[in-house]
């Protein structure tokens, strides 16, 4: 019978010659039943509970391709120490014909089933209890005193003391975060310093298998104050030490997912360490009431009907007319302001210069004034306007029109109404909750036909649609004045009010500026109050570019 070997160790704190004992321990095992191995797949310092294994999941594709006819491990917590995986999946290998062969399961057995069920609800078990022994562990390190795990930037664990020590250079930058942010410095705007002076940020020196983005991030300095995480939040910088604060809960079905969840306060250990504060307790205090501040702050503002991203951010909106309104045609991100002279692709100024090709800058000035000139050569042309207000009229007609009322069905619905009101009251039907919904029924829907048979009110959309056409005109010639008056906020406004998002299409050849299709309508349509009309644009209303 041919068979492929499977071995699996746990963690990187596991020898790798792991691996080849286990492979040693299934080769006899295999050569007593006399399998003959054909392949052999392993993993290297990842837990069972998870199916994103990669040797596993070689395995299971070689299986369905059946390239071998048994699997043989050490046992079977190597395989799987969670039962939601186990199940499915010796079910699956049944169906192959596959057997599973280890110390502890032989699938050819006809008690295989109650065996597996036994000894994989063991190995879950005993994969549980194997965190709720470290987790004692680290409690009685944390109540002593020492690193319980975890770094903090601007100090050092003692390896032989397990007791964290003050870094001086690091405990620098903390003290000057601090004070950036009690000053009214933004966590962007102190990550931007430190990483323009090239001050090495958390995590540089740190031995990662993955390593994250370079530089001082917002997020390592903003952190979560619920979660105590970040510069500004960890109360460590004024000498506390908080362990189990959060506790990581895995997934039931995968133990590679995980999610946050903070614990009561009743469950933290908390402990004073002086000797470890970095930030005098006024600092500290100051840097709490900013952020109360800014948190009451965006609160407000979510209560006013502001998105909670939006509220987010509570400083002033854009200062330049067209950021955020010029979108990225290679990648769809806005273009915003790369320098004081320049518009760029938000990819490539903001994130990773490898996400976006389009190099491009656009001049700032001269961009604003070509588009503001194109927008009312295009957006005033006689033909453009008049075939916009012929699709408005002709939406605005679509919603105010009325359905038809079927006469004849009326009818029968005034029938049925009388018939049961005269046959409850003359005693000939016994009034119940059946014959009440009845009626009730019955006169609903013929309430709804003679509304539908009232005639409409007269309709003022001959007298409208001029209107808004003046109303459209206006608002695109007055655009340079808003904009000259130093208004921004209305200038953008109006802005996409009357043309929307204009795409930025970058060619070897050229660079166009692509109005979005039907802008006229839109404008129209915003003007019109109707937020929502679905147009198709016809030949001679194709999408206008804006030469510069």
């Amino acid at each position: 019978m041919r068979t492929a070997l499977y071995a699996r160790y746990s963690t990187d704190l596991q020898r790798e010659q792991s691996i080849d004992d286990q492979f040693r321990v299934a080769e006899r095992l295999a050569e007593r039943h006399g399998f003959e191995v054909v392949a052999k797949f392993a993993d290297q310092a990842i837990s069972g509970g998870t199916t994103h294994r990669p040797g596993y999941q070689q395995l299971l594709r070689a299986a369905r391709r059946h390239e071998f006819d048994a699997i043989v491990a050490e046992d079977t917590s190597r395989l799987w120490r969670n039962l939601a995986e186990q199940s499915p999946r010796l079910a699956e290998l049944s169906d192959l014909g596959v057997h599973v062969v280890t110390h502890d399961l032989d699938t050819r057995h006809e008690s295989a089933e109650i065996m597996g069920a036994v000894g994989g609800a063991m190995a879950s078990a005993y994969r549980k209890e194997i965190g709720r022994r470290t987790r004692r562990g680290l409690e009685g390190l944390a109540r002593a005193g020492k690193s319980a795990g975890g770094r903090a930037y601007g100090y050092v664990t003692e390896s032989a003391s397990k007791r964290r020590e003050i870094e001086p250079e690091q405990a620098a930058i903390v003290l000057e975060v601090f004070q950036k942010y009690a000053d009214g410095w933004s966590p962007r705007a102190i990550a931007t310093e430190l990483n323009r002076r090239g001050v090495p940020s958390p995590g540089s020196a740190w031995r990662r298998s993955v390593r994250r983005k370079g530089g001082w991030q917002m997020s390592a300095i903003a952190g979560d104050q619920k979660r105590g995480c970040g510069i500004l939040s960890n109360e460590i910088y004024v000498g506390r030490l908080i362990w189990n604060r959060v506790k990581w809960v895995r997934s039931a079905s995968d133990s590679s997912q995980r999610r946050c969840v903070v614990n009561p306060r009743s469950e933290w250990v908390v402990i004073e360490e002086e000797r470890l504060r970095i930030v005098p307790l006024e600092l500290w205090n100051r840097v709490k009431a900013r952020q109360s501040r800014l948190q009451a702050g965006r609160g407000e503002r979510v209560k006013a009907g502001l998105a909670a991203a939006q509220a987010r951010s509570p400083g002033p909106g854009p200062r330049y007319l067209l950021s955020g309104l010029l979108k990225c045609g290679t990648c769809g991100a806005s273009f915003v302001i790369a320098d004081r002279a320049h518009y760029a692709c938000s990819t490539r100024v903001h994130g990773d210069p490898d996400g976006c090709t389009n190099d491009y800058r656009a001049k700032r000035l001269p961009t604003e004034a070509g588009l503001l000139a194109g927008t009312k050569r295009e957006m005033l042309a006689p033909g453009v306007v008049a075939e916009a207000k012929a699709r408005i009229m002709r939406a605005l007609k679509a919603n105010t029109r009325r359905p038809a009322a079927d006469p004849k069905r009326m009818r029968e619905l005034e029938q049925q109404v009388a018939s049961l009101v005269d046959a409850v009251a003359s005693g000939a039907l016994v009034a119940s909750p059946a014959i009440a919904e009845r009626l009730k029924t019955t006169e609903a829907e013929l309430a709804r036909l003679r509304e539908c048979q009232k005639a409409a009110p007269a309709s003022n959309i001959e007298a409208i649609v001029p209107r808004l056409e003046e109303h459209y005109v206006a608002k695109v010639q007055g655009l340079e004045a808003t904009l000259a008056s130093g208004d921004i906020a209305k200038a953008r406004t109006e802005l996409l009010d009357v043309i929307g998002e204009i795409d930025v299409v970058t060619t070897p050849e050229e660079v166009r500026f692509m109005g979005r299709k039907g802008a006229a309508e839109f404008a129209l349509s915003r003007v019109a109050g109707l937020q929502q009309i679905n147009m198709v644009a016809g030949a001679g209303f194709e999408p206008a570019t804006f030469g510069l």
